[in-house]
C-alpha cells in the first residue's frame, strides 16, 4: 500500500441497537487513538531531522493499490508512515491511510519489522514481517492479511521478492504465495523510469470467487525526486481473471502519488 507498505468495499448491514452503542463508543475512542498515532508518526517525522534512526513520510495518492487491486474507494487518500532503526540492520515501521469525510478512521494500516543484511557492496536481502488492517467494518476486516516477505535489491535498482500470505480473519484461508519484481532505473534530471510485474494466488473465499487462482499484475510509470519531494504517475495493469474485493470499486487503471520524506 502506498508508502509503507507494500498496501479496503462493502457497505456494512445496519446493526442491532446494542451494537450500535458500541460502535458508538468506538467511534468516540477511534479520534483520540488516530490522533495519538499521527502525533507519533509526526514525531517520528520531526525527530528525522536530528537523527538518522527515525524518520516518515506524508502522501497524497488518487487511489489505494495493493497488488493489483483497489484495496478503498477510488477516492483521494492521504497517508503517514513512520520508521524507526534500532539497531544496524532492523527497521521496524508503521503507516496509516485516511479518506474523507471520516478522517479520524483509517480505511487502512500497516506494521512492518524487517532485517537486512548487506552481499557484498552491490546486494542487499532483507526478511520482513508485515500486517496489513482494513478496519472499516466487518467486511473488510476479512481482508486483514498477515505475511512474511524474503527481498533482494541490487544497487536501490532493481528488487526480486517472494511473499506468503493469509488472511486470518477469514473461515478458510491457507497460505498463498506472491512473487514480485519491481525496478526503479535512473534517467535524467532527477527522473526515473518505474517497471514491476508479479504474481499472486488468492483463496476463493476471501475474494467472493468461484475458485481459488492465481493472477497477474504490473506497473509502469515515471517518477521525479528532489530534495525529499516524489511525484508519480502510474498505468496499473492486471490480467483478465485479477480478483476484487466484495463490493470493491474494481480495476483502477492509473495512479498519481504526490510525497514528502522527512
Amino acid at each position: 500500500m502506498g508508502i509503507a507498505v507494500r498496501h479496503e468495499h462493502a457497505e456494512a448491514p445496519l446493526a442491532a441497537p446494542t451494537q450500535r452503542h458500541a460502535r458508538l463508543q468506538m467511534q468516540r475512542r477511534q479520534p483520540r487513538l488516530f490522533q495519538w498515532l499521527l502525533l507519533t508518526l509526526a514525531s517520528g517525522c520531526c525527530g528525522g531531522a536530528l537523527a538518522n534512526d527515525l524518520g516518515g513520510e506524508v502522501a497524497v495518492t488518487s487511489s489505494l493499490i495493493d497488488r493489483g487491486i483497489s484495496i478503498a474507494p477510488n477516492k483521494v487518500t492521504v497517508q503517514v508512515a513512520g520508521y524507526w532503526l534500532p539497531s544496524p540492520g532492523w527497521s521496524v515501521s508503521t503507516s496509516v491511510a485516511l479518506q474523507s469525510p471520516d478522517w479520524s478512521d483509517p480505511v487502512a494500516v500497516a506494521a512492518q519489522v524487517g532485517r537486512a543484511w548487506m552481499l557484498g557492496d552491490r546486494w542487499q536481502i532483507q526478511a520482513s514481517l508485515l500486517y496489513y488492517g482494513y478496519p472499516t467494518d466487518r467486511s473488510t476486516r476479512t481482508f486483514n492479511r498477515q505475511e512474511a516477505s524474503l527481498a533482494w535489491s541490487y544497487r536501490d535498482v532493481l528488487t526480486f521478492a517472494i511473499s506468503t500470505f493469509n488472511f486470518p480473519r477469514a473461515d478458510q484461508s491457507p497460505w498463498n504465495a506472491a512473487f514480485d519484481i519491481t525496478a526503479n532505473i535512473p534517467l535524467r534530471n532527477d527522473f526515473s523510469l518505474l517497471l514491476g510485474a508479479g504474481s499472486s494466488r488468492f483463496p476463493a473465499m476471501a475474494y467472493g470467487a468461484a475458485h481459488s487462482g492465481r493472477y497477474q499484475y504490473g506497473q509502469l510509470g515515471l517518477k521525479w525526486s528532489r530534495l525529499g519531494w516524489t511525484l508519480k504517475a502510474e498505468r496499473i495493469l492486471t490480467s483478465s481473471n485479477t480478483p476484487r474485493m466484495q463490493g470493491g470499486p474494481g480495476e483502477t487503471p492509473w495512479l498519481g502519488t504526490v510525497s514528502r520524506a522527512f
